[in-house]
């Protein structure tokens, strides 16, 4: 049985046509959503997925493109008289959510579990083993190595290159990578295309497909991924919204 991947949203917080916000959808049977960033309920509706098909959702760090939708996810479920949402997130995901419901007195009786994670956490869910390893960006952030069926996808969330990151997704049949601006930006908290080519040289890797991108790299998508193939070796692709992959 194959792994289904839908890039929901391979965007940033800059908006740009074609490209929603921070959100990728796993399916191994069942439904799993990386990130809620703006326009995530958009596209899973374009999908055919409604808050009633997504319980569950795995956040890589707090910033506003990765997790705008959350609340609007949990509340549409909570409107549907459906249980309430599972979030696992870094450190500080609980005391933020509850913020958030906090400033909407009609979102009271709202429940939701929220599990805090730190780097080397693993958990099982929806038919998932999921590893968490440190990220390199400007806030608290976690990569995550996710197995099902015999296969690997490794989400990096936001980061600067990493050596963790690159040890997390040896051997993995999907990396999906940040590579936020093309050369010859000079970038901290995130990831270029050559930057990453040197990270990923000497792993063993089947597939990478770029996302997070900002403005800057229309019309240079060719050649952010040559430059990664170059280095690295490994088959490399940018993504655009809507993308659907088979692993």
């Amino acid at each position: 049985m194959s792994l289904k991947v839908t890039l929901l949203g391979t965007g940033v917080g800059i908006p740009q046509p074609g490209r929603s916000q921070a959100a990728i959808l796993i399916e191994n049977d069942l439904p799993l959503l990386l990130d809620c960033g703006a326009g995530t309920l958009l596209r899973l509706d374009q999908v055919g997925a409604g808050p009633e098909a997504i319980d569950t959702v795995v956040l890589s760090h707090l910033h506003l493109d990765h997790v705008h939708d959350l609340l609007a996810l949990a509340n549409g479920r909570y409107l549907s008289g459906l249980q309430g949402l599972s979030i696992f997130g870094p450190a500080g995901t609980r005391e933020w959510f509850e913020s958030l419901q906090a400033a909407y007195p009609n979102l009271e009786r709202m429940e939701s579990h929220v599990q805090e994670l730190k780097a080397m956490d693993s958990f099982s869910i929806k038919g998932f083993d999921i590893f968490a390893e440190e990220a390199l960006h400007s806030v608290t952030a976690l990569a995550y190595r996710l197995e099902a069926e015999e296969r690997v996808i490794v989400y990096s969330g936001d980061t600067e290159p990493s050596a963790r990151v690159a040890a997390l997704a040896d051997g993995s049949d999907l990396l999906i990578h940040e590579c936020s601006f093309p050369e010859p930006f000079d970038v901290t908290n995130h990831t270029t295309p050559l930057k990453l080519g040197n990270m990923l040289s000497n792993h063993d890797l089947k597939r990478v497909v770029l996302t997070h991108l900002y403005p800057q790299a229309e019309g240079h998508e060719d050649e952010m991924a040559q430059q990664v193939i170059e280095l690295s070796g490994a088959p490399t692709i940018v993504g655009w919204d809507m993308m659907i992959m088979e692993i």
